[in-house]
């Protein structure tokens, strides 16, 4: 008997199971489909041929599983077994991988004895959202310390000056700039060695196949906000599904730590039956997916009437997440995911009454809302899904009318639709509707928020291979396309006599370019979405604050757009320039405007293009009540509430007050309708390349106009939100109005924020949401 030296050093048993395993994934990966009996003669060739070996490694294994697959007959299987082996390797972590340290310590020491920038909010903030628990230290991150890391992080992709670092790190740490909300949390941690796509804020693909399923379970488990096209042409490219299966779940019964298998692996029976053994990885719950459906579409499994899925691998519930940080929620989610998934397929078929159906795009947008569903249970993350639409598909477009059911007078979810929460739905307009639709259109959304739409003819103009979008719709995305974003605070750059740093943000904006740019470099794990990622090198280069800047400025409109063409120009030319200088090709698209709901909050400045809430208000925010940070706030006595509906004994959620003083200027209730649609206007003809994010508050005697404003401005416009803006109040709204004396009094009597507090409550990482944390309204994906 053999033993394995496997790559930690450990040593084991020589197991031919996984020789089979391995020979079966690469033969379900080609057109011929697997044999069963060729896989058991070369599983046991390789064993013959380490015959005289007492011990082996795992790279003598796997070269010898390469050489007999060179031999054998199916001479694909060698080439699919070598890709795999070989983007396996570049995604495996080395645990003692060395820091990248382009900042040493002596710069950063004179940002570590200085107080952070970050005043009570911002800071509040940044340790709910971005800062990193460090396990030597057992404590979390210090602002400095997370701006390090991730400037680092960003820095290390291509070789990348010390001077250039430093004038990126100090910028992010004095809130002048940001890297991407998802930069900030992964950046330079194992996530991002396993899993580079952590970083990307948006992606987009298309449903034509199966595989596509795979790729959303996969992209919504590392964090990324995800668009789906779901239009009858794209569905109608789905092979058939046959409806003569059940599934069985096999009886959990876990097995031990050390003897769980990651890779999901698959096998035969009775010539009828089929068992999915379920890897504890991201990669294999994303497999075990593939394989279901291919089971049940591919001829060559015709026969198999019995699948069985088992999750013994899976981790039990509570167990630690290393890598990705909270804890497992055991196998049930993923257990209802396939459990709501065959009832999808299986109601098809009942009403078509065939024992093969094809899918119809409802049911593809229940499957990826479903599969959303199973990722918001089954990690620490939140879900961020957009589907995309046709604009005469009514069942999918009414999907979530009966979201809840009115029982005796009282709403309650419909347990069955529930996972059609997950995603926003936008009708995806390829031509002009007509007035009436466009009425509907409006209507729809001053009511109920939803459906929203996209203008592909829109998009097209800006990019013509433009096929949807990621989740807040501010990025324009080709099929398997992603997006990293990157941010510069322009109000941070107004002097105190209201003139403005024009050297300095310009200079934000090329820092801005060169690290977005240096996020396209990343080798990504998935081999088609890398190709498009090399292929179009998409920047985002957002900014925020720009209303308090204009009110700070007092700039007129024609130095509004002069300014806006500046930074566009400095943009791509900085990109451009870069890219010829590593030799590669220039981005397609650079500039884009964001929502900024979660990186705005640092420096508390207005989001985006927005204007600022009111002179005055109260900013309330959301926390688990079990979070550590609820102590230290009731520690210094700020006002913490349970939220509506819970009582203060049993409450699961947590409502804090932070009173907020806007810029002196124009805020939000001050600004007509039709005034932000032109501010979106102005943004995308001098700035944007891609879409500028925009959410317009419409009073209730504006909707006519803004029909009309749509109506005769439809070519030039992407994609809009609209929401009501009205004066009415409920309990605990995320934001209150108050007049500056009830600002004077919270203010004078909130202490400072004192992260070392935390200390005194936290003595270990709470499984805290690692993911996307949403921007107004929950829409947005981007952390």
């Amino acid at each position: 008997m053999h033993r394995v030296i496997k790559r930690n050093g450990r040593k084991e048993d020589f197991n031919v199971s996984k020789i089979i395993r391995a020979i079966e994934k690469a033969m379900l990966e080609s057109k011929e489909g697997l044999d069963a009996q060729l896989c058991s003669l070369i599983a046991s060739q390789v064993d013959k041929r380490l015959t005289g070996s007492d011990e082996v490694t795992i790279e003598q294994i796997q070269d010898t599983i390469e050489d007999l697959l060179m031999e054998c007959p199916r001479k694909e299987l060698a080439k699919i077994y070598i890709l795999y082996r070989y983007e396996r390797s570049k995604a495996r972590v080395k645990e003692n991988k060395p820091g990248y340290k382009l900042l040493d310590d002596n710069f950063i020491s004179k940002y570590k004895h200085i107080a952070s920038p970050l005043k009570q909010y911002g800071n509040f903030v940044y340790y709910r959202t971005y800062s990193r628990w460090l396990e030597d230290e057992n404590r979390r991150e210090y602002w400095y310390e997370t701006v390090r890391r991730a400037v680092e992080y960003n820095c290390s992709l291509v070789p990348t000056s010390k001077e250039e670092a430093e004038k990126l790190f100090h910028n992010v740490f004095s809130l002048k700039q940001f890297l991407s909300g998802r930069t900030f949390w992964v950046g330079n941690t194992k996530v991002t060695d396993n899993y580079p796509i952590a970083n990307y804020n948006c992606a987009f693909e298309i449903i034509n196949n199966f595989e596509a399923f795979k790729d959303l379970f996969y992209l919504l488990m590392v964090g990324a906000g995800v668009g789906v096209r779901i239009l009858k042409s794209d569905v109608e490219q789905l092979p058939s599904l046959r409806t003569d299966f059940e599934i069985i779940h096999k009886f959990y019964a876990p097995v031990k730590k050390d003897e769980r298998e990651d890779n999901t692996g698959i096998k035969f029976s009775h010539g009828n039956s089929a068992e999915i053994i379920v890897g504890d990885s991201k990669e294999g719950w994303a497999d075990s997916l593939e394989y279901f459906f291919r089971l049940i579409y591919s001829n060559g499994y015709h026969k198999v009437k019995t699948i069985i899925i088992n999750y013994n691998n899976v981790r039990e519930k509570g167990e630690k997440l290393k890598t990705f940080g909270g804890t497992s929620s055991g196998h049930e989610s993923i257990k209802n995911m396939f459990t709501k998934i065959e009832k999808v397929i299986l109601k098809r078929g009942i009403e078509s009454n065939s024992g093969k159906v094809r899918l119809r795009p409802i049911d593809c947008l229940d499957i990826a809302n479903i599969i959303g569903e199973n990722v918001v249970v089954g990690g620490v993350r939140r879900t961020a899904e957009i589907a995309l639409l046709d604009p005469d598909d009514k069942e999918a477009i009414e999907a979530k009318n009966n979201l809840y059911k009115n029982i005796d007078g009282q709403w309650i979810v419909n347990d069955e639709l529930f996972h059609r929460q997950m995603s926003n739905n936008s009708i995806y307009y390829t031509e002009k509707p007509d007035r009436d639709k466009l009425h509907w259109q409006i209507e729809q959304m001053r009511y109920s928020g939803e459906p929203a739409w996209v203008n592909a003819g829109a998009g097209a103009k800006r990019r013509p291979n433009m096929n949807g979008v990621n989740p807040c719709a501010e990025i324009l995305l080709d099929d398997k396309g992603l997006c990293n974003l990157t941010t510069v605070n322009v109000f941070s750059f107004v002097n105190s006599d209201g003139t403005l740093d024009r050297e300095g943000l310009l200079e934000a904006q090329r820092l801005s370019a060169r690290a977005g740019y240096r996020m396209t470099t990343i080798e990504l794990e998935l081999p088609r979405w890398n190709a498009t990622q090399k292929r179009d090198r998409l920047l985002g280069c957002s900014l925020t604050g720009w209303q308090d800047m204009i009110n700070a400025t007092g700039f007129s409109k024609e130095q509004e757009k002069e300014l806006l063409r500046q930074l566009r120009t400095v943009a791509k030319e900085e990109s451009a320039k870069y890219a010829a200088v590593l030799g590669t090709t220039q981005p397609l698209l650079v500039t884009t405007i964001k929502p900024e709901g979660t990186l705005s909050q640092l420096p508390t400045v207005s989001n985006g293009v927005h204007f600022s809430h009111s002179p005055f208000y109260i900013r309330r925010v959301r926390i688990n009540a079990h979070d550590p940070l609820v102590r230290v706030c009731e520690e210094l006595g700020y006002p913490i509430f349970p939220e509506v509906g819970q009582t203060e004994s049993s409450c699961t959620t947590k409502v804090i007050e932070f009173p907020i003083k806007s810029p002196v200027g124009k805020t939000k209730s001050e600004v007509s309708a039709l005034e932000q649609l032109e501010i979106y206007k102005l943004f995308m003809e001098e700035y944007v390349d891609h879409n500028c994010s925009i959410t317009v508050h419409v009073r209730n005697n504006e909707w006519d106009a803004v029909e009309e404003w749509i109506w005769n401005n439809w070519d030039d416009v992407v994609a809009v939100s609209f929401i009501s803006l009205d004066d009415s109040f409920y309990k605990l709204l995320p934001y209150e109005t108050i007049d500056e004396n009830e600002y004077n009094k919270r203010v004078t009597a909130m202490k400072p924020f004192t992260p070392h507090l935390l200390a005194k409550y936290e003595q270990a990482e709470l499984a805290l949401d690692a993911g996307n944390d949403g921007c107004d309204k929950g829409v947005c994906p981007i952390r």
